[in-house]
């Protein structure tokens, strides 16, 4: 079953309230039956991505705030 997952930007936005976070879906990535994957980015209609893994090249680290693993 061909699968989709939600690609989003983060903003952060500091008041006197406090932080929140603003989440904006700005594209979709698409995982096809045959193990394909696909992105789609919306500011950049009728192109699509294709997604390859890195085989020699290091895969960089990511932190993430504990709360968003």
């Amino acid at each position: 079953m061909t699968k989709f997952y939600n690609v989003c930007t983060r903003k952060t936005i500091t008041s006197v309230n406090g932080e929140k976070k603003l989440y904006h879906k700005v594209g979709v990535i698409k995982v096809t039956e045959k193990g394909g994957w696909f992105l789609q980015l919306y500011h950049q209609p009728e192109t699509d991505f294709l997604i390859f893994p890195s085989h020699k090249d290091e895969l960089p680290v990511i932190n993430f705030d504990s709360n968003e693993a």
